[in-house]
């Protein structure tokens, strides 16, 4: 049985898909649930929310102790949004949104979740952060604070929980190709493929696969060791230092 937030699009629709597939039980949150309800799949529960309710969280809890087996193996704690100014115009409600979403919310639902996988000595939790958790990006204050805070919460949670035998672990996507970066493809070529020639691995957006596949190992029996690890999956772009350019991609 596992737990999806911030389900209805992207990253998360991909890992909600790729756990049916491998034939879990799904319990998939979003604001927006009409992409996951046209799924019509009979291992998927679909519940409209807004994760930065804390109640939120205990109605995803309660929807899948309801239809599993008693258990929460596996908490994908993806929700979040992304918000771009300049510091000195940033609002404080914008702060205060990107916060609730990306941070608080976070932690409303791996705290509900770890009331259960306490009570049952384990469980995996995987929260979505970004290469923005490890680095600042410009004009992405909120986002930037919001991002890192994720990253220590979870390693201070791997460390807390670990012996009640739960793991708790971070995707950090980079680049990658989303809807939201299809768009800025689309309305900003040339600043796009600018930013794509920054990714040391083939100069190209990665894939909402290539981030599922890292989340599901972190969260599946395979990774029985792993806990408090941030995987940058980014095609090698954190590895880069800023003052430098990777060579382009060679012709195969």
């Amino acid at each position: 049985m596992a737990i999806v937030t911030g389900a209805g699009a992207g990253l998360g629709l991909g890992m909600t898909v790729r756990l049916l597939d491998e034939g879990a039980h799904v319990v998939a949150g979003d604001l927006d649930t009409s992409r996951l309800d046209r799924l019509r799949h009979p291992n998927l529960i679909s519940l409209p929310g807004d994760v930065t309710d804390p109640t939120t969280a205990d109605a995803l809890v309660s929807a899948a102790l309801d239809i599993g087996t008693g258990r929460i193996d596996a908490l994908f704690n993806n929700a979040g949004i992304a918000l771009f100014a300049p510091a000195e115009e940033l609002e404080n409600a914008q702060w205060d949104r990107v916060i609730a979403v990306n941070l608080s919310a976070c932690w409303y639902v791996a705290s509900a979740v770890g009331r259960v996988m306490i009570a049952q000595r384990g469980g995996a939790i995987l929260n979505t952060a970004s290469g923005a958790g490890l680095a600042a990006v410009t004009d992405g204050l909120a986002y930037v604070a919001s991002k890192h805070g994720v990253v220590g919460l979870t390693r201070s949670l791997a460390v807390d929980w670990g012996r009640y035998g739960i793991r708790v672990n971070a995707l950090a996507p980079g680049f990658t190709s989303t809807g939201m970066t299809e768009s800025f493809r689309e309305q900003a070529p040339d600043l796009y493929a600018a930013r794509a020639s920054r990714v040391p691995l083939g100069g190209r957006a990665g894939t909402i696969d290539e981030q599922v596949a890292m989340a599901l190992f972190l969260n599946s029996d395979e990774a029985s060791y792993t806990t408090g690890l941030i995987a940058v999956v980014d095609g090698g772009t954190h590895a880069l230092s800023a003052g430098y350019s990777p060579r382009p991609p060679v012709a195969l």
